[in-house]
């Protein structure tokens, strides 16, 4: 099982490779929601983990997800 990363830092995302997490810089709230949907439809991915600016633009349509599934693991970093 994998875990993802979705940030619009790149210093985050770069710790986070180092690491060994893959991720995604994100810089348009429509890239969000489509690379959001694809980490989500992935099944080896466990842990989809958003910086909190990142979370807080799609947070509605997360929880929605969360209630639905168990699988992966939201996690929101500061």
């Amino acid at each position: 099982m994998k875990a993802k990363i979705i940030t619009d830092s790149y210093d985050l995302l770069l710790g986070f490779r180092l690491g060994g997490i893959d991720g995604k810089f994100i810089d348009d709230n429509e890239d969000l929601s489509k690379v959001f949907k694809e980490f989500t439809s992935e099944d080896d991915v466990a842990i989809i983990i958003f910086s909190k600016s990142c979370f807080e633009k799609i947070e509605d349509e997360v929880e929605y997800f969360r209630k639905k599934n168990s699988i992966p693991l939201m996690v929101v970093i500061d």
